[in-house]
């Protein structure tokens, strides 16, 4: 009896190796997920940084534009 105590103790150590193994691999790919997802959060922020320049440089381009067209008498005033 104690040797088939033994093997099974043995067998369920194996096993228990091979589920922290898999466990591992999983905490690894998910933690490379994490990493993804945070530097696709920082990408985003920094489009829209830009883009909110890039509004505000048409806003003013346009306004620029805008007068010109009033000095010259295109449009009223």
């Amino acid at each position: 009896m104690d040797k088939e105590l033994k093997d099974l103790l043995l067998s369920m150590q194996e096993e228990m190796k091979v589920m922290n193994y898999k466990l591992d691999r999983h905490y690894e790919k998910i933690d490379n997920l994490d990493l993804k997802v945070d530097n696709l959060d920082v990408r985003i922020r920094n489009t829209e940084a830009n883009i909110r320049k890039d509004i505000k440089k048409l806003s003013d381009e346009n306004e620029t534009m805008i007068e010109f067209l009033r000095q010259h008498e295109f449009l009223p005033r």
